[in-house]
């Protein structure tokens, strides 16, 4: 019943999508990486990608694409509809921005307490050490 309603004209975007998540998951995954959207247009697939080495490597492998929408089964059937007779990848300018690089400097919390008894003779040891409490105690409670 619901493969019957999926089937119905009004549904065609939800067909399509399946057709293209099916493509995707037939793809090497140093091709999946690399997609930003699919869509078909003037029965060519278009693959929107997000570098120029991303197409590179499509344009290498578009014998691979063709043979997967014409002898998968399930791709075969679920991207009839589109009657797909070319395949294209493109570099989109819609490729998301680069993340700012974080601090790299690493953090962590104080696990010390600073709790501990100086039994040094020496006035310099003794000293160290209260200096070293001092700090423990500043980086519990910053």
């Amino acid at each position: 019943m619901l493969t019957h309603f999926v089937s119905q004209p009004i549904y065609a975007k939800l067909q399509q999508q399946t057709c293209f998540r099916l493509l995707k998951k037939a793809l090497p995954a140093s091709l999946q990486r690399g997609i930003l959207f699919i869509y078909v247009k003037n029965r060519t697939l278009f693959f929107a990608v997000k570098h120029p080495a991303f197409k590179m490597e499509f344009d290498y492998k578009l014998s691979l694409i063709k043979n997967l929408l014409s002898t998968l089964p399930p791709l075969k059937e679920a991207c009839k509809a589109h009657e797909i007779k070319d395949v294209k990848a493109f570099v989109s300018k819609f490729a998301p921005a680069p993340k700012a690089p974080g601090s790299t400097e690493p953090r962590y919390t104080e696990r010390a307490h600073g709790t501990f008894e100086v039994h040094a003779e020496s006035d310099e040891i003794k000293a160290a050490f209260e200096e070293i409490k001092e700090t423990i105690e500043q980086n519990l409670h910053p």
